[in-house]
Order: C-alpha cells, then sequence, then structure tokens
C-alpha cells in the first residue's frame, strides 16, 4: 500500500508539474517567441515587440489592455513589465479572490501603481454584476479608441462568465438560467458557448468590431476548448466564426429547451442568427498556450518518475459514463494483451483513440515490457457530465469516482492508478480541482463507518463526489489546488502497475 499511495502523489506532482507549464509567465515569454519588450526598428527611432517571429510596431502609439478570463491575471503581470510607460490604460474581469491568493506570488501580482481597473466577480464562475460592470466597460474602451491606440486582448477559459454582456431586452440572470439547463443536460463547452454567443452584445467578434477604429487589436489566447476554435474560446470576443454546422435554435432543440423559451429569447436568437460580422483588418490573434504544452510537460515529469509515457489524445469529449465504458475497455484490452490473451489485431481494435497513432502506442507498450516500468497513458480534454442528482460535484471527481468503481469490480483492473483533475484547479462549483481513483478507494469507503456498496452508489446516482472525496479518509484522494492562475482544460492519467 505504501508502494500505491507513492505513485498516487507522483500523479498529484506530475499534474502540478503540467499546470505550471502553461502558466502565463511561462507562456508569454521569450521563450515561447513572445518578446512583448519594445525594441528598435531599422534607425532605432522605431520601437516594436516580436510575436512569433512578427514585428508589430508600436511607435507613437498608444497602448491599452482588457482581459477576462481565469488566466488573465498572469497575463497582464507580463505585459504591464514589458511594455512599461507604453501601457496606458487596461480593465481586467477575474475571478472573485484572485489577487488575495496570489499576493504573494510575483509572477500574479500587477504593480502598485498599475493602471490596470480590476473587476473581480464570476464566483463559482457564474456571471454578475461586478462581471457585467467589467464588460460594459471594456465595451465602452473599445469604443473610444483611434488610429493612435493599440488595444490588447488577454482571452482564456472562463471569459465567457466575466464577460456577460447580454442583448437589449435580455436579463442576465434569463441568460444565465439557459446556460445551466443547457450544462446539466450534457451540453459541450462549445455548444453552449455558440449559445452565449447567440444572446450576448459583446462576443463573437463584437468586442473586436468596438474596436475597428484602433490601429490594432493583437488577442492573446490561452485555449481552454479542444482544438484551440478561437471563435469559440471566451464565446470569440475578438473573431468570427466563418461557419457553422449548427444554429443555437438546432442545439437548444437537441436539448430540449428551445420549445419552453419565452418568446422574447426566441427573437434575440433569430435576429443574431441574420446579423453578419466581418473580421476586421486591425484583429489579429495568438494562442499562446493550450493542453499540448501541459501533456508535454507530464511525459518529462513521468519519465523522471520512472514510467514509460504515452500521449493518447489531447482532444478527448462526450459524457463521463461513455469515456467510463471506453477506457476501462481499453485498459482491460492492454492488461489482456500483456497477458498474451489478445493478439496485436484485437488490441488496436480496441484502441480509442486515433488509429494513426496505435503503431507508436505499441513501441511504447512494449518499451514497458522490456524495461519493467509502469505505463503512464496520458490523455486530456473537456468531458462533459449529466447532473441528474441534487449532489456537488464536477465532471473530474464523477469521473474518478466511477472509474474507481470500475477498478474494484475487475480484478484485471485492481493496478490502474488515476487521476482526472481540471488545470484550472476548478471542478465544477467545488473546491476541488478533481480526485484520483483506485480500487482502494472503494476499500477505504467500505471499511469507514461500515459502508456498503449502496451508500457508495448513492453517491454517485446524487452526483455527489465532491462529499464523497471529502469524507474519505481526511480527502486523501482529493486533488485540492485552488485557483491555479491559468486553464486549458482537464488532464487524465492513467498509470498501469
Amino acid at each position: 500500500m505504501c508502494n500505491r499511495l507513492q505513485h498516487l502523489q507522483n500523479l498529484k506532482n506530475i499534474f502540478l508539474k503540467s499546470v505550471e507549464s502553461v502558466q502565463p509567465h511561462n507562456l508569454l515569454s521569450s521563450a515561447n517567441n513572445y518578446n512583448l519588450v519594445p525594441r528598435p526598428l531599422g534607425d532605432g527611432k522605431k520601437l516594436c515587440i516580436q510575436l512569433q517571429g512578427k514585428c508589430v510596431d508600436i511607435s507613437d502609439k498608444r497602448c491599452h489592455a482588457v482581459g477576462f478570463g481565469k488566466a488573465v491575471l498572469g497575463m497582464a503581470v507580463q505585459l504591464e513589465a514589458a511594455l512599461g510607460d507604453a501601457l496606458q490604460q487596461g480593465i481586467l474581469s477575474i475571478p472573485k479572490g484572485s489577487r488575495h491568493q496570489f499576493q504573494h506570488h510575483k509572477n500574479m501580482c500587477l504593480k502598485t501603481d498599475t493602471v490596470f481597473k480590476v473587476y473581480e466577480g464570476a464566483e463559482n464562475n457564474q456571471p454578475d454584476d461586478i462581471a457585467l460592470q467589467a464588460a460594459m466597460d471594456i465595451k465602452n474602451l473599445a469604443k473610444t479608441l483611434t488610429k493612435n491606440d493599440i488595444l490588447f486582448v488577454l482571452i482564456s477559459g472562463g471569459g465567457s462568465a466575466l464577460l456577460p454582456l447580454p442583448k437589449e431586452h435580455l436579463k442576465l440572470t434569463e441568460k444565465m438560467q439557459l446556460i445551466k439547463s443547457l450544462s446539466n443536460k450534457g451540453a459541450s463547452i462549445q455548444e453552449m458557448n455558440q449559445v452565449r454567443i447567440a444572446l450576448s452584445s459583446i462576443k463573437g467578434g463584437q468586442l473586436a468590431a468596438a474596436a475597428s477604429q484602433a490601429s490594432a487589436v493583437i488577442s492573446f489566447v490561452i485555449s481552454d476548448i479542444v482544438g484551440d476554435p478561437v471563435d469559440l474560446i471566451a464565446s470569440g470576443p475578438t473573431w468570427v466564426a466563418a461557419s457553422r454546422q449548427t444554429t443555437p435554435q438546432e442545439i437548444l432543440e437537441k436539448y430540449k429547451l428551445w420549445n419552453d423559451l419565452p418568446q422574447h429569447i426566441k427573437m434575440v436568437i433569430h435576429k443574431g442568427d441574420t446579423n453578419e460580422s466581418q473580421q476586421l483588418l486591425n484583429n489579429t490573434i495568438y494562442v499562446v498556450g493550450d493542453n499540448r504544452v501541459a501533456t508535454s510537460m507530464a511525459v518529462s515529469e513521468a519519465i523522471n518518475c520512472n514510467y514509460n509515457p504515452f500521449i493518447a489524445s489531447t482532444t478527448m469529449q462526450g459524457d463521463v459514463g461513455a469515456l467510463v465504458e471506453a477506457y476501462c475497455d481499453f485498459l482491460k484490452a492492454i492488461y489482456e494483451f500483456q497477458n498474451g490473451v489478445i493478439e496485436e489485431f484485437e488490441l488496436s481494435k480496441r484502441f480509442p483513440f486515433d488509429s494513426r497513432i496505435f503503431q507508436h502506442f505499441l513501441k511504447t507498450l512494449l518499451m514497458c515490457q522490456k524495461t519493467k516500468k509502469p505505463l503512464l497513458l496520458i490523455t486530456a480534454g473537456e468531458p462533459t457530465v449529466k447532473v441528474t442528482g441534487t449532489g456537488l460535484g464536477g465532471r473530474n471527481q464523477q469521473l474518478a469516482l466511477l472509474l474507481s468503481l470500475e477498478f474494484h469490480r475487475h480484478e484485471l483492473l485492481h493496478n490502474v492508478c488515476f487521476l482526472s483533475a481540471g488545470t484550472d484547479g476548478i471542478d465544477g462549483p467545488t473546491t476541488a480541482a478533481g480526485a484520483l481513483a483506485c480500487s482502494e478507494v472503494v476499500d477505504d469507503f467500505l471499511k469507514q463507518n461500515s459502508n456498503d456498496y449502496k451508500a457508495l452508489q448513492s453517491f454517485v446516482d446524487n452526483n455527489d463526489s465532491f462529499n464523497f472525496y471529502k469524507q474519505l479518509n481526511g480527502g486523501d484522494y482529493h486533488v485540492i489546488t485552488g485557483h491555479t492562475g491559468t486553464n486549458v482544460m482537464d488532464m487524465h492519467l492513467f498509470l498501469l502497475l
């Protein structure tokens, strides 16, 4: 058991190192090809900044910055330090409590005489009046800009809740309730953000449109959506989708919400569908970081732990129930292959990821057999969970709890350790980032206070995974980080001992 505890701690450490790799001070840096410190251009009379090898002239320009999301405080600190006096003013909308939490982290602390006006709202990732005021101020600032101004826009996951500006005749509470209903029914972040755009006066490229008279609008984005769709991250306030496969109405009909909508909300959505927005020539967007950075760091840390790592996917999606089934079937297939029960062809048929990488996976698996080192299977993405109970939890804790049950039920999976956690440090409306899973989780629960399977199942059925883990072994199986100051979706780490 002591060895198992060490492996579980290793998974936590790998996760924490991965989160550190996507902190804003590591992403907005010359090492990542973003040199924001103004440098002489040509004869030295002009100044430029280097963005992915592109020179942006900021000579004689007034620089302004706005930001919204879970990672933008650190992004603003880097921008403020780099631009110095060239930065004239700024507005940030960040999660409540962020500055207090990071007050002792120099990379997360603005100058004492900062030009940024900071709003802290959207507690538990829910829009509120503070975030609404921030959104109004941000749009009003954008409208005042001229050809002598450059607007830097800092965007990250959580930006949708921190930049709420409903269209005319629409109340914030109405918009919130509709999005919550979509979330509870298992809608993807892409689907929810598409509906948010239809209801918003600032998302879907409308912030960039407000700054159309500026010399340049330069957006820095830390992606929290599979595939890095810049038109959907934080609901795309500075970018417009070229086309979409589905409309907001079709999404709401899919989840059986459209027919019960008030007529004025239907009219807002229909009007949004007829509006045509265009990309602006002064508008540029850079994705400075995503989960590929985090999973690459996980590989490095896994090697340090004497594991053989393999990145199976950075685009995991779907309901956690379906994921549990797919994950467990594949894990069983791995052990069956290692025990000579099935051949390579059968293993490939049960490989739930991109078939083009199967041979690479097979090489890693054979290396595990040769070196006698455990396999660490790394996946990342953003699943969904259908909420049917009244408990407290999130998709990462629910996934960990469901997998713990499966690991306990199937002897072949008794030697699997698992971590599921959100890189933002917040899983659902809870204080946990995620949780660990292994067969011992169930053993420990059954030993505690004479519990039985019926009591365990009640936590599952009630979507009460947070309280399950909180009450178990003093929270040892919980992953608690607090707000991390970044966000590149969830990470899943499977260790096969």
